[in-house]
């Protein structure tokens, strides 16, 4: 072998040694790496926005610890409606075993509450229920929420409170007498016709939700459950009480030992017939009260001495016979149910 080839064979072998020249980069291009790095960054950076926007407006669904999460002073529910003996909150309870929650509750944040993250907004019975399967169910029952950050007002709380109760057709006229008492006790509203029209309701129709709140403890004890008081009994409620006090408290007394419990109505009637006045030497004025359905009236309804009177504008003859016997049938389970429970 010459002493050329061998010189050729080591200018080869540097030349392997020397990289290859790169190629020039344009003006303004970046290597590929560090362009997708920077698209991840701004990937990231407007997802995190989304999410805090979502957060701010009451989007974004949380897993909570229900244990971390607190009632509001506000809430609107009575006690019984967390029983573990209430039918509703027992059906409530296992449906959530079954299905999962499917409905968040809305909740806000708190601050210096070493218990508590978050205070409900609404959905207090499914809270409470979820509270109860975080305790049975092995590694908990994780509590699902919207994040509220508007409802840090108090007004704001308590109306979307209000507003959900009524959509779910919920609160018993019970519940709702003491939810807007205690609106106004904490000056929620200065007063009560500011409440009525943040409601969207007459200031008559609250007075009547007020006054079944505000009945003595005697009255309400006479009923198995106060939740069962009808909004429609509240002006002769009042009214006995105004006209013979203590005859109502002696029968609500009565009432409330019989066993088993009488139905509400039985029980209302009770209460409001114990309180009229004595009728020696006196008319009883009588009361007429009318019906109206779709703008029109549809019946009137005339009570005297005892007695009442049906009238009916919008039913032919079969309709007004066959209602007039459901209301004869009615009237007579309703007196042998009194009578068997005054005996």
């Amino acid at each position: 072998m010459s002493k050329i080839d061998d010189i050729d064979r080591a200018i080869l072998a540097r030349a392997a040694q020397v990289p290859p020249p790169r190629a020039a980069t344009p003006t303004g291009a970046r290597p590929y790496v560090a362009e997708a790095g920077q698209r991840l960054a701004d990937g990231l950076r407007e997802e995190n926005q989304r999410l805090k926007a979502e957060r701010s407006s009451g989007m974004l669904v949380l897993r909570l610890d229900p244990k971390r999460v607190r009632a509001t002073e506000f809430i609107n529910r009575d006690d019984r409606a967390f029983l573990e003996s209430d039918p509703r909150f027992i059906e409530l309870k296992e449906s959530l075993r079954l299905n999962g929650q499917e409905h968040p509750i809305r909740v806000r944040p708190v601050s210096n509450d070493a218990t508590a993250d978050f205070e409900i907004v609404f959905g207090h019975r499914r809270h409470r229920a979820c509270l109860a399967l975080d305790a049975e169910i092995e590694g908990g029952f994780p509590l699902l929420a919207l994040l509220d950050a508007k409802a840090s007002e108090t007004r704001d709380l308590v109306l979307k409170m209000y507003r959900e109760n009524e959509e779910r057709a919920e609160l018993s006229a019970f519940e709702k007498g003491s939810m807007f008492r205690q609106w106004l006790a904490s000056a929620v509203f200065p007063e009560q016709a500011a409440l009525a029209a943040a409601i969207g309701v007459s200031d008559a129709t609250v007075t009547k939700y007020l006054q079944i709140a505000e009945l003595p403890s005697y009255v309400l004890a006479a009923f198995e459950d106060p939740r069962d008081i009808a909004v429609r009994w509240s002006h002769d409620l009042v009214k006995a009480l105004k006209t013979n006090a203590a005859k109502v408290k002696e029968g609500a007394h009565r009432l409330a030992n019989i066993s088993p419990r009488p139905a509400a109505a039985a029980v209302a009637r009770a209460l409001i017939a114990s309180g009229e006045a004595p009728r020696e030497g006196r008319v009883t004025a009588s009361r007429e009260q009318a019906v109206k359905i779709g703008g029109r009236v549809a019946l009137r309804m005339k009570r005297s001495d005892g007695r009442l009177t049906l009238k009916f504008y919008q039913l032919d003859k079969r309709a007004q016979r066959e209602v007039t016997e459901e209301i004869f049938e009615l009237a007579e389970r309703r007196i042998r149910e009194r009578l068997k429970g005054e005996s």
